[in-house]
């Protein structure tokens, strides 16, 4: 079935938010390398796992013995159900962490738990500076860092966390910027 309005909406609509006529430019994501170092951690946790159950048998026989096998059992369905757990809030924290730049603001949202998220948005009009920053060895072999934004208004500095490419992004900041009409960028500082 064919609903023309919910297909238009949806194409309009892209992030919340999102005024008329504001194009999308980029929408990015922590670098995935940030992802694989918090997955590697949870990787410990199976790790835990799989060495208990290798090495119950030969250092803890007892355990595989009626009453205690039932309780062993248990306890390794709650650790695989909470390392399960962990790695849905994993991916569900790193999925929902955007940061979106369009041809009239720059729109950064983050997800700090399940039910936690911030959304801050800043105009391009109040951009005064734009810096990149790339720090450490794997920072600097995969190229991903920080991208501070400093503004006019009362959030003095806007940040975008390990993020692939800062400083391509940092340009298209600065270059969006500058394609502002001269009279939008004299107020947006003024303000």
């Amino acid at each position: 079935m064919y609903w023309p309005n919910l297909q238009q909406h949806f194409s309009q609509q892209l992030f919340p938010g999102q005024q008329d006529g504001e194009e999308i430019f980029l929408v990015m994501r922590q670098h995935w390398i940030t992802f694989a170092l918090r997955f590697a951690v949870w990787l410990i946790f199976v790790v835990i796992l799989v060495l208990g159950d290798w090495l119950i048998p030969t250092y803890a026989s007892f355990l595989l013995e009626s009453p205690y096998v039932e309780i062993w059992s248990l306890v390794k369905s709650v650790y695989l159900m909470l390392l399960l757990l962990g790695l849905f809030i994993l991916w569900i924290i790193y999925y929902l962490n955007l940061q979106i730049i369009t041809n009239e603001r720059v729109v950064d949202i983050d997800q700090h738990s399940l039910l936690h998220h911030k959304i801050s948005e800043l105009y391009l009009s109040r951009v005064q500076d734009v810096t990149a920053e790339v720090r450490g060895f794997l920072p600097t072999f995969f190229n991903y860092g920080n991208v501070y934004i400093q503004t006019a208004g009362e959030t003095e500095r806007f940040t975008f966390s390990n993020i692939p490419n800062p400083t391509s992004v940092s340009k298209l900041i600065l270059d969006l910027y500058e394609k502002l009409p001269e009279e939008a960028r004299q107020r947006g500082h003024a303000e």
